[in-house]
């Protein structure tokens, strides 16, 4: 076999940096002790009695998903389980993945999670992904609080008005992500100015605004929507830095990432990890 060069060897390294281990030293519980049934437990309390779907087709798949998301994932992650749900909506939001999301918003109701925190959740990640997708998700969500007994429409959450949409919405942009937003505003060439004030009224005005959900929480919520696009980079980065400003701590924006992997996959849980030690490391 030919020696390994210089160049393969940093790139490995590199990854398992990236990764958060070394190649000396695995990540608990990846010895695999006790791993099945702190899955059971874990897919249980966060998911219920229901099934993937796939154990009588698919049997190696279903235990393989458990196991990852529930045996190692879920407890990788320092998020709480609530945030864990959130984020996990919406990236299957993100991903128009209907069967999974229908699941975990019923899993999230075992949990304990709230009808309101849950439809804030498909409702805010609207201007990052589109009605498209959401109102396919809000279907999804609805059938399960019916089935559940939860009448709709839920209660109201909206702060704005038509007259002060903007003003409220601009207003927050500027009190949370500081003067770069008048001078973005500024540089904005007249004929797209409109979406500009778009931007202002509909997502921090319409949106951010909102009752049920935090600051913090919205950020994630937002961090695991543009993560899971993946191509929204500058987005991302932005929105990482207000998910910190808000009080996330290192490991809760690495723990953002860590729930987001299963659902997207390896190389967008990688370039996620770029991006956020870039930001660390500015720091």
């Amino acid at each position: 076999m030919k020696a390994i060069s210089k160049k393969v060897l940093a790139a490995v390294m590199m990854g398992l940096f990236c990764l958060g281990g070394t190649a000396a030293a695995a990540a608990p519980g990846m010895d695999g002790a006790g791993r099945a049934e702190r899955a059971r437990t874990t897919y249980r309390k966060m998911m219920g009695l229901q099934s993937l779907g796939i154990e009588k087709t698919d049997p190696e798949l279903a235990d393989m998903m458990k196991k990852y998301i529930y045996g190692d994932i879920a407890h990788q992650s320092v998020l709480p389980a609530r945030e864990q749900h959130l984020a996990t909506l919406a990236v299957l939001t993100t991903f128009q993945n209907e069967s999974l999301l229908e699941k975990n918003v019923r899993g999230a109701l075992h949990d304990g999670v709230t009808p309101l925190e849950i439809r804030e959740t498909l409702y805010h990640v609207a201007p990052y992904v589109g009605f498209a997708r959401v109102l396919e998700a809000i279907d999804e969500a609805n059938d399960v609080f019916e089935e559940e007994g939860i009448a709709l429409p839920l209660k109201t959450q909206g702060t704005t008005t038509d007259a002060d949409r903007f003003q409220k919405g601009l207003a927050f942009q500027v009190a949370t992500y500081g003067d770069r937003i008048t001078k973005m505003r500024e540089a904005t060439p007249a004929e797209q100015k409109h979406l500009q004030d778009d931007l202002s009224a509909f997502c921090f005005g319409d949106i951010y605004t909102r009752g049920t959900l935090d600051l913090k929480t919205r950020e994630l919520i937002t961090v695991a929507a543009l993560g899971a696009l993946g191509t929204a980079e500058p987005q991302f980065r932005s929105h990482v830095r207000g998910y910190m400003a808000a009080g996330a701590s290192r490991e809760e924006v690495i723990g953002a990432i860590t729930v987001m992997n299963p659902y997207m996959g390896f190389p967008r849980t990688l370039n996620c990890l770029r991006m956020v030690n870039e930001i660390f490391n500015a720091k």
